[in-house]
């Protein structure tokens, strides 16, 4: 084989021939470092939440190696994890149907609150806008960040990872506030004081590994990138408030 013609497995190293479309040592499709939509939409598709053993390869550098998961997806190391988009629709579906088991009756003043309204934010909308939030988190990260050589799509991947992320950990929150600790009302706010600065330390440690810039002016980025994503959560989810509202009063 011709050294020009030799091609490497992006995900085990080992030598290709010009002819194979697929690694023979570790079976993974040979494909270009550039990552493209309609190859993004194919891995979501195939072996649709076949995780085996992947799970433990995808959810441990998830929890404890931030920004890891994503920099290997970018860089063509992909047969061994599960797909970014299917992890977050399955972590996901488990948040929302623990948030979903987990809800009480709110009350004011003594008074209960419309539990209809609660169901609907919560159950029908709730899910609806962190799939609009994903793409503007992760176009707010591609505006803040922007690399040469890098696209939009790397971005998205970086915000479903951190998405991910923050929905398994508000899980872990969920059961532990719904079942461990109920009603200590002053322990489950510390603690969720402690999940927040986790979720920023690691935003700030995955953002310095995918985007290599310096710390300080990742810091500084980080900065106007909770900034500019906290005003839109809160502009859209107190307008989905008001919408709700008027429409059942």
């Amino acid at each position: 084989m011709n050294e020009s013609s030799a091609k490497i497995c992006k995900n085990c190293g080992f030598l290709l021939e010009t002819t194979h479309h697929f690694c023979p040592n570790c079976g993974q499709e040979h494909k270009e470092r550039v990552i493209y939509f309609k190859q993004f939409i194919v891995d979501f598709l195939g072996d649709y939440f076949t995780f085996d053993s992947k799970i433990l390869r995808s959810v441990v550098p998830l929890l404890i190696k931030p920004g890891f998961l994503t920099n290997e997806y970018i860089d063509g190391r992909r047969v061994r994890y599960i797909p970014p988009l299917r992890m977050y629709i399955f972590i996901s579906i488990s948040f929302f149907l623990l948030l979903s088991g987990s809800k009480e009756p709110i009350t004011l003043d003594g008074e209960s609150l419309d539990a209809a309204f609660f169901d609907a934010y919560f159950d029908i909308w709730m899910p609806r806008l962190f799939f609009f939030l994903l793409p503007l988190f992760a176009f707010f990260t591609y505006i803040l960040f922007r690399q040469k050589g890098r696209y939009y799509l790397s971005s998205f991947i970086f915000s479903l990872h951190l998405h991910a992320f923050v929905l398994f950990l508000f899980s872990l929150y969920i059961f532990m506030t719904s079942f461990l600790f109920e009603a200590m009302y002053g322990l489950n706010q510390k603690l969720l004081i402690v999940f927040i600065g986790v979720i920023e330390v690691y935003l700030l440690i995955s953002l310095k590994k995918v985007f290599d810039k310096g710390w300080f002016a990742t810091w500084l980025r980080l900065i106007f990138l909770n900034l500019l994503y906290i005003a839109s959560v809160a502009a859209v989810f107190l307008g989905i408030a008001v919408l709700i509202y008027r429409t059942q009063y």
